[in-house]
């Protein structure tokens, strides 16, 4: 069975205001507080080194395992590789692990990875591995209340997936709902924390302020 684990912002060395469990190497933070951070994840987990990916907003996957070399661009990963833990990086972004007992996924889908379809390739990569019953579960993630995009964008979005519509009065896009029927029009059982990054200040929010750190969407199978 796949063990999955969130981080919140709690429980590191970065300083302001990256404070404190930064696990970004990209966002401006210190390199040295960055590698203890992740040495900390490593800690938490008691598993392989955790394998991290140079996320771009794109729809690449990529299958690891510990003779991997790294880095790895790729906004999904998956392994079939007992022990290897799958980090995805996000502070707003949906951060969704998929599990079944053969191979396990970490996919960061933000509006860019709902629209051009990394979930829906992330699941069919998974299930040419064998992974047959697949289970997702949503990390902490912007709410639709919070994300709200010019008018354009929104009716641009919301033409491709439905889903992510909330009102014209205020477009806001509902990055949850859209990726839940994408996961479940693959029949696949989907679950979320219900956790808005946003809204709740122990988890980093690009939107909240641009300069901040990143948290984890940890999965091990």
């Amino acid at each position: 069975m796949a063990q999955i684990l969130f981080t919140s912002r709690e429980g590191g060395t970065s300083s302001e205001p990256f404070d404190s469990l930064n696990l970004g190497s990209h966002v401006g933070d210190r390199s040295d507080d960055v590698a203890t951070n992740r040495n900390l994840l490593k800690a938490m987990l008691s598993q392989k080194a955790p394998v991290f990916m140079n996320q771009v907003h794109g729809n690449e996957v990529v299958e690891v395992s510990s003779e991997t070399i790294l880095p790895v661009t790729a906004d999904a990963l998956i392994t079939r590789d007992l022990g290897l833990p799958l980090v995805v990086l996000t502070a707003d972004c949906l951060p969704i692990l998929i599990s079944s007992s053969v191979v396990v996924g970490a996919v960061h889908a933000g509006r860019k990875g709902v629209l051009n379809g990394v979930i829906g390739k992330a699941v069919t990569a998974m299930r040419t591995l064998g992974g047959v019953e697949l289970i997702a579960k949503i990390g902490p993630a912007i709410c639709s209340e919070c994300y709200e995009v010019d008018r354009q964008m929104y009716e641009d979005a919301i033409k491709i997936v439905p889903e992510l519509a909330t009102s014209p009065a205020k477009h806001s896009l509902d990055l949850l709902s859209g990726a839940k029927s994408q996961l479940e029009s693959y029949g696949i059982k989907v679950s979320s924390v219900d956790i808005c990054t946003s809204h709740n200040l122990n988890f980093f929010s690009y939107r909240r302020g641009s300069k901040t750190g990143r948290s984890a969407g940890v999965i091990v199978l």
